[in-house]
């Protein structure tokens, strides 16, 4: 797994980051909102990200993974779905 330092094309203009869990088989990916390295991602901003079509698994941002995946946002209370 590589962390956010290494698939970080441009560090300066990162708006957060987070940890999150990647489930190959069931096709989901889930963000937590909380982060190290940048600070943690608010909800808003990945939606923006997904809904949009730009969610990339490198940092030349070739292997987008929006279509195959599911994505959910989870909070201390709550797992938010965020539809492509």
């Amino acid at each position: 797994m590589l962390n956010n330092f290494e698939i970080v094309s441009h560090e300066k203009a990162v708006n957060g980051g987070g940890w999150y869990k990647m489930d190959t088989e069931a096709k989901t990916i889930t963000f937590y909102g909380k982060s190290d390295a940048f600070g943690a991602a608010k909800l808003e901003n990945i939606k923006k990200c997904v809904e949009a079509g730009k969610v990339f698994t490198d940092k030349n941002l070739t292997e987008c993974i929006v279509r195959e995946n599911t994505f959910f946002y989870k909070t201390d209370y709550e797992l938010i779905p965020i539809s492509y």
